[in-house]
C-alpha cells in the first residue's frame, strides 16, 4: 500500500524529479509562468502515432526533441532529487520528511519526465500536511495556478498519463 495521499480526482502516481520552496511573496515570475505554459503545451499535444508515419518526420521530431533538451539542461543543469508523488487533476501529493503548514503557499518545481529537463512551476497551496510512517502526506492544491487555457492542457496530461497507469496494471 502506497503511504501517497489519496486524491480525489483522477491521478497517476511517478517517481519525478520534484521539490517544494516556500513561493515568494509575488509569486512565479512572469517568465515560470511562460515556461510552464509552453511546457504544458508540448504535454498536452497529440501523441497519437500511426505505424507507418514517415521516418523523415519521425526523424525531425527526435531532432527537435534532442535540440529542446540540450538547451533545457543547459538552463537547468542541476535538479532536485526523483522523489515519489501523486498528481491530479487538482492537487499533487507526496511524502515528506518534514511537515508543512496548513494554508502555506508552496513552489512546486516539477519535471515531468524523470529523464528530461522540461520543468513546471506551479504556485500552490498546503491542504494537507498527514504524520505517517516515514514522515509527512503532503497533499497541495493547485487550482489556482492555472488560468483556463492551462488547466486544460493540464487536464490533457493528467487524464493522458491516468490512463497509461490503468493500461500498464
Amino acid at each position: 500500500m502506497s503511504l501517497l495521499p489519496t486524491l480525489a480526482t483522477a491521478s497517476f502516481d511517478a517517481e519525478l524529479p520534484f521539490a517544494a520552496i516556500p513561493l515568494p511573496e509575488s509569486g512565479c515570475t512572469p517568465q515560470q509562468v511562460r515556461e510552464t505554459r509552453l511546457a504544458l503545451k508540448v504535454l498536452a499535444a497529440p501523441v497519437d502515432s500511426v505505424e507507418n508515419t514517415d521516418p523523415l518526420l519521425q526523424r525531425l521530431e527526435a531532432k527537435l526533441d534532442l535540440a529542446l533538451e540540450v538547451s533545457l539542461l543547459s538552463r537547468y543543469p542541476q535538479r532536485p532529487a526523483l522523489m515519489d508523488c501523486r498528481v491530479g487533476l487538482d492537487a499533487v501529493g507526496w511524502l515528506s520528511p518534514h511537515p508543512f503548514t496548513l494554508g502555506e503557499r508552496l513552489r512546486l518545481e516539477m519535471f515531468p519526465h524523470a529523464d528530461s529537463a522540461l520543468i513546471l512551476y506551479l504556485a500552490v497551496t498546503v491542504s494537507g500536511s498527514v504524520p505517517v510512517a516515514g514522515g509527512h502526506q503532503i497533499t497541495v492544491d493547485i487550482r489556482p495556478t492555472f488560468d483556463e487555457f492551462t488547466l486544460h492542457l493540464w487536464e490533457k496530461w493528467v487524464f493522458r498519463r491516468h490512463r497509461r497507469g490503468i493500461l500498464a496494471r
